[in-house]
């Protein structure tokens, strides 16, 4: 990726401009998976035999419209949908419910990924979690934010601090369906403090700093874009381990 355009050229109000895009993304989403919520939920199996609910489907065609009519170059790669201009530099990545399990349980540990990249990198991403009441942005070289209020990743310091980290994994069948079980069990024999948090509310702990490390096996692209710039910009690093060759939008990714 090395030959293609910086998106650090993008002019700062730009970045501000798609920042505050991602925020108002994030609040229509909300509005809309609580509408539903209130509703009840209904769900179906889908051919990969995973659920998807009439709130994924209402809250992503809600996101698509809404930027379809701010930024109709722009293309839009959406869990549930097909893409749109695939081919436009500016591609929105949607997730509208990631954690759909736990959403149909009741258990409030889900959220909607919205993430914005100019030639396949980050220039402004949002995380919200409406059941917890929390909103994770970021936008490049401006930050990253907790309900607002800007957040950073504190030093580990001494590699001994390391031992009393939490570090955070998704669960070990996705892990195995990578072929990568290995890792999974090399972390539990070798570290003491291992706990899964699946889904997008491991990924906002380790942006904060709640948790060392969030190591996720078996992602799709809409589960991780909008992790990534938040991680680098709170003060942490980003690492991608893993790629099963496929379209990128359609690949299977391990990251930390």
């Amino acid at each position: 990726r090395c030959d293609l355009p910086d998106p650090a050229l993008l002019s700062l109000a730009q970045r501000r401009r798609f920042h505050a895009a991602v925020g108002r993304l994030a609040a229509l989403a909300r509005r809309t998976v609580r509408r539903h919520l209130a509703r009840g939920v209904t769900k179906r199996l889908k051919a990969d035999k995973s659920y998807v609910t009439d709130a994924d489907l209402a809250t992503e065609r809600a996101l698509r419209r809404a930027i379809i009519r701010s930024f109709p170059d722009h293309g839009i790669v959406g869990e549930e949908f097909p893409a749109l201009r695939p081919d436009s530099p500016f591609q929105w990545i949607l997730d509208p419910i990631d954690g759909t399990l736990s959403f149909t349980h009741g258990i409030p540990f889900f959220g909607t990924l919205i993430a914005l990249q100019y030639h396949g990198r980050p220039v402004a991403s949002a995380i919200d979690q409406p059941a917890l009441g929390l909103r994770y942005t970021a936008g490049l070289g401006l930050g990253a934010f907790r309900n607002g209020r800007r957040i950073r990743i504190r030093d580990l310091g001494r590699n001994s601090e390391l031992e009393r980290e939490v570090i955070a994994t998704a669960e070990r069948y996705r892990f195995a369906r990578c072929g990568q079980a290995r890792h999974f069990e090399r972390l539990q024999r070798t570290h003491p403090l291992i706990r899964s948090y699946a889904d997008c509310l491991g990924h906002t702990l380790a942006a904060e700093g709640a948790v060392g490390a969030m190591v996720d096996y078996g992602v799709r692209l809409w589960d991780i874009a909008a992790t990534e710039l938040l991680i680098t910009e709170a003060g942490g690093q980003w690492v991608e381990t893993y790629r099963k060759p496929r379209h990128r939008s359609a690949a299977v990714y391990g990251v930390i």
